[in-house]
This record gives structure tokens, sequence and C-alpha cells, in this order.
């Protein structure tokens, strides 16, 4: 059985969850409107009040994170296309508990939440659009939780590389190559650490040739050293 087969999806890095919904998912865009949003620019932002609409990525790329007092940046999820987020603020109220940003130009889908509703009523399965969106959040979150718990600086390096080549990696000839631009910078927010700590697990990693680093590419050459790396996690 392959390493693919043993994954279960909790990488940070969302695309296209709502693929399983398409009937439920077109229902969504038929009560959404069109916003455009430039690169670098704020989508919502931490401690804000919350708006009664939320987001589906219609093209580019969304990164959500957390923003320290002294001004530091801890990514928590990049999102590509066909998937929601804004959900939660927006049906409980509350200010927005985390910032989102567009990391490239980006258009997106903003739906009301008394509009959503009006269409769960006629269309009850359209609410497994939110469902799926929070129980695939609610369990990569939990499992960066028992990274930081549980694994040293190395291994959550490894395993952050591992679920990503999991899920975004395009098959080469000699592996799966991560061409997301997935920065070093990005996996340190990522992962918690220092990008000092996250450049020397990486180094060594090309040492035991288990990857390849490519400019912001990473291509892993050898998921089963990585994987033996990591552990029983």
């Amino acid at each position: 059985m392959s390493n693919e087969e043993h994954y279960i999806p909790d990488s940070p890095y969302l695309t296209d969850n709502l693929k399983d919904h398409p009937e439920e998912l077109s229902l969504l865009l038929s009560i959404s409107g069109r916003k455009r949003y430039a690169s670098g620019e704020f989508i919502y932002i931490q401690g804000e009040e919350s708006k009664p609409y939320f987001y589906l990525i219609e093209e580019g790329k969304v990164k959500i994170s957390l923003l320290g007092k002294d001004g530091s940046d801890k990514i928590i999820v990049i999102q590509e296309n066909n998937t929601l987020f804004g959900y939660a603020a927006a049906f409980d109220g509350h200010p927005y508990f985390h910032t989102a940003t567009a990391v490239e130009e980006k258009m997106l889908r903003v739906i009301n939440v008394r509009d959503f509703l009006g269409l769960a009523e006629k269309h009850p399965k359209v609410s497994l659009l939110i469902i799926a969106a929070f129980a695939r959040v609610t369990r990569m979150l939990v499992l960066q939780i028992e990274d930081f718990s549980f694994l040293d600086a190395e291994k959550r390096v490894a395993h952050m590389i591992y679920k990503l080549a999991c899920e975004v990696g395009q098959k080469t000839a000699k592996g799966l190559l991560i061409e997301k631009k997935v920065t070093q910078e990005d996996i340190a927010s990522l992962t918690g650490l220092s990008r000092v700590s996250v450049s020397l697990a990486l180094n060594h990693f090309e040492d035991l040739e288990m990857l390849r680093k490519k400019r912001n590419m990473i291509e892993v050459r050898d998921m089963e050293k990585l994987k033996d790396l990591i552990g029983d996690i």
C-alpha cells in the first residue's frame, strides 16, 4: 500500500476540498457575489467586527494567519480554489479570530449567511459544504497541536514536508515535487519554528538524499525515509 493510501488529509495547504459536492457547490455559487482583491490586501483582520458573510475562493490564494502583539505572523493555513473561509465568525457573530490576506491577486465569491440559510432550507445538503470545511480545518488544527506537543523541530519539518507532498506534490521522474512556492519562511510559520531551524532541517534531509531544494520548491526523493524519520504519530 502506498504512502498516499495511508494519508489522512491534514495538510495546511487546502485545495478544492469541495470537489466531492459538485451539485451543492453549484447551488452555493448561485447565491454568491464576486469581489476581487489585490495581492497583499487584507480581506479581514483579527479582532475586527465580523461581517455576516463568508467567502469561497474562485481563483488565487489566501493566507489565514494569527498576528502576534509583536507583529509576528503565524500561518494557520494557505487556501486555493474552491475552498471556504471566514464562515466561523460569520455564523457566530463574534470578532474575527484570525486574519485573511490575499497572497496573490484573486477573485472571491461572497456568500451572505442569511442567503445561505435560506438556500439550506430548500436544499439541506448544501450544509454539507460548511460541515466538510469545518471538519477538514478542525482535523488539521488538532494534528498541528499534536505536532507542536510531541515532535522535535526536525520531525515537525519532516512531517510538514510529508503532508504537503502527499496533498499537493506532483509526480516527477525522481519523486514528488511541491511546486506551490511554499517558502522556508512559510514552513517556519506553519511549524512554529525559526527560519534557521527549518533551513538546518532541510539541509540535513538533503544530505540524507530525502529531498532536493529548488528555489521555492521542494522535490521529495524518498517518502519512505521521510516517513520513517517522523515515526509513529
